[in-house]
């Protein structure tokens, strides 16, 4: 008898007004809870490409953490969200980072303090490079930097926000020549312009030596050299404090992809978050939770007179064996 009152208490409450009201509280519950996680917490970003495979699939959804825990402790080898300086969003893997030396071959090899990476069908590196990527507070020495050294310098040179100008100037050995010689060169099928020569890159700047060079007679390199002068008071720009950590990210597959070839460093405020699984076992929980709240509210609103008529049908036999006895 007392196990039938139980039920029937059980049975009551659940077709309760109260027990509805508890219900949709908790799904608020669950739902601001979700909200929240996705502002603070999470962003869902679908990768638009190819360039990631076979680490990532062309139109996989990754879900980045933006939490300080997460930007603040990027290690290498990791799938990073990061922004251009123009705000587009990419998905990059992290080969380098702030402090480390690595080498680039011509092949599409990179040696790194961690580990080793190649990309896939590249093609920016005609020649072998090394490069140290800077910490925050790192004085550059443009003197000391290298070719590819020197564009990346000018990306945060131009992040700074410090506004410059560059003067070219053309050397065979320790003798400048004139530096109307690289009107006669070609990228490709086409003639180099004078104006651009001052921001080409590293690897246009190099065909553009090795053209001189086999043309020009001597055997002394070719070398073209830019100086940087401040646009307000015309004064030269010899170094730079570098005032983020700095990474160097790639894709996985080389060709007809933007990455820290071409970009440059990514500073740590582009480092807009990093991959982590673990958020997927949490937002399946609250989804499943959701659904079984959903659905007994639909049958607490649909069947409540069915359920509450069981306990007279099992309360019958009892009747009906008193009448017997």
């Amino acid at each position: 008898m007392a196990n039938l009152k139980r039920k029937v208490k059980r049975l009551q409450w659940k077709n309760s007004k109260a027990c509805i009201v508890l219900l949709v509280f908790i799904l608020v519950a669950a739902f601001a809870f979700a909200m929240a996680l996705r502002i603070r917490v999470l962003e869902p970003l679908q990768i638009s490409d190819s360039s990631m495979f076979p680490r990532h699939k062309e139109k996989e959804i990754l879900w980045m953490c933006k939490l300080p825990q997460c930007t603040d402790n990027v290690a290498y080898n990791e799938t990073v969200w990061a922004t251009l300086r123009n705000g587009e969003s990419i998905i990059r893997k992290v080969i380098g980072l702030p402090g480390d030396k690595i080498g680039f071959s011509d092949k599409g090899r990179v040696l790194t303090p961690h580990g080793k990476f190649k990309w896939k069908d590249e093609t920016a590196f005609i020649q072998s490079r090394q490069l140290h990527i800077p910490r925050k507070g790192d004085t550059l020495h443009f003197a000391q930097l290298n070719d590819i050294e020197e564009d990346y310098m000018i990306n945060l040179l131009i992040e700074s926000g410090r506004k410059f100008y560059v003067k070219t100037s053309l050397w065979q050995g320790n003798h400048e020549i004139n530096k109307e010689r690289l009107g006669s060169t070609k990228l490709g099928n086409r003639q180099v312009s004078l104006q651009e020569v001052d921001f080409l890159p590293w690897q246009d700047r190099y065909l553009l030596e090795e053209q001189i060079f086999h043309s020009e007679p001597g055997d002394s390199p070719i070398q073209i050299r830019r100086e940087f002068f401040d646009e307000i008071d015309s004064t030269q720009i010899t170094e730079l404090v570098v005032h983020e950590d700095c990474y160097f990210l790639a894709c996985v597959k080389g060709a007809f992809c933007l990455d820290s070839r071409e970009a440059g460093y990514f500073t740590k405020s582009h480092i807009r978050g990093r991959y982590v699984k673990e958020p997927r076992i949490a937002i399946n929980t609250v989804t499943r939770l959701t659904k079984s709240v959903l659905s007994h509210i639909v049958l607490s609103t649909k069947s409540p007179k069915k359920e509450a008529a069981q306990p007279e049908t099992e309360a019958q036999p009892q009747k009906t064996d008193s009448t017997k006895n």
